[in-house]
């Protein structure tokens, strides 16, 4: 594989993977658990921008929005159902954590209930690939790739430009303090909900648009989103960013790298190529996050 193709994957992968991350990492940095839900988030608001897109007939990039608004107030919804009253009882992060984990089988078998396992796909008109510096590259893929950017781009001017923005980073600061200056929490604590799950179907709807969609798919992919964001630095948005690009660069060299040469054994036997699979991905991800919690939990940009 050409160095040109390894860069075009890394982007769209790292697009894909990037939005989900953002979002995983703001949750943890406000409420400091690890939401296992947050995948599902995503698959969740990617079967209504399905359904607006199949269904209804409406065009795709205003089906996600959509679906982006619609989970957004189903990630509200569950904070005030649950969440929000663990908090009150001033449950561990732990006791959260179990609970996020137990909210993404309940939001995965009522997917399966409502649209069964059987694979979906959105009404995208198959076009041949353009083939840009070397590299062979689909529309879609390059929409993608933009929108991961615009949203990136976006989520930037949110976060220092509005008052929402600077009033969630006093919280991430210090909680106490922004109290004290008569930030309300829980207001900001809900739209950070609201903000982290509709990237969490940006980023959902890519992975459907570029593969298939299907109820468990937000399982499928937990390990690569926990991983950019632990990569980039837990609780750091543009570490999850980093992170993402990252893990997607790693993913796309170990699949091109030919192995052969290790079995070989220097000639003594005759392995013409031996490389790794593309439905070992998963693994590639699952050892990289072995090796960042040994060596430097912290991630790449840690959180001051």
């Amino acid at each position: 594989m050409e160095i040109s193709q390894i860069i075009a994957n890394t982007l769209v992968r790292g697009a894909e993977l990037s939005l989900l991350a953002i979002g995983l990492t703001m949750i943890f940095d406000i409420l400091k658990f690890a939401n296992f839900a947050h995948p599902d988030y995503a698959v969740l608001g990617a079967f209504f921008a399905y359904v607006c897109n199949r269904i209804f007939g409406l065009n795709l990039v205003l089906s996600i929005l959509i679906a982006a608004f619609a989970t957004g107030c189903v990630g509200i919804l569950i904070d005030k159902a649950i969440f929000k009253r663990l908090r009150v009882m001033g449950a561990k992060p732990v006791t959260l954590m179990i609970a996020s984990m137990g909210t993404a089988i309940a939001m995965r078998n009522l997917m399966r209930l409502i649209w069964t396992s059987h694979t979906k796909s959105y009404a995208i008109p198959i076009k041949k690939p353009l083939v840009i510096l070397g590299a062979r590259i689909t529309p879609l893929q390059i929409a993608i790739i933009f929108s991961g950017l615009l949203s990136m781009v976006a989520f930037h001017l949110l976060l220092h430009r509005t008052t929402f923005g600077k009033a969630l980073r006093a919280i991430s600061d210090n909680s106490e303090l922004a109290s004290a200056c008569a930030i309300d929490s829980e207001k900001m604590i809900r739209w950070m909900w609201f903000l982290a799950s509709a990237y969490a179907v940006l980023g959902g709807a890519m992975i459907a648009m570029e593969h298939l969609l299907y109820p468990r798919l937000g399982f499928d992919i937990i390990i690569p989103v926990f991983c950019a964001a632990i990569l980039g630095g837990i609780g750091n948005p543009y570490g999850a960013m980093l992170g993402a690009l990252t893990l997607a660069l790693a993913e796309n060299v170990m699949l091109a790298l030919d192995f052969s040469f290790v079995v070989n054994l220097g000639g003594l036997f005759n392995v013409n190529t031996l490389q790794i699979s593309t439905g070992y991905k998963p693994a590639i991800s699952f050892v990289i996050l072995i090796i960042v919690l040994l060596f430097k939990p912290t991630g790449i940009l840690r959180k001051k």
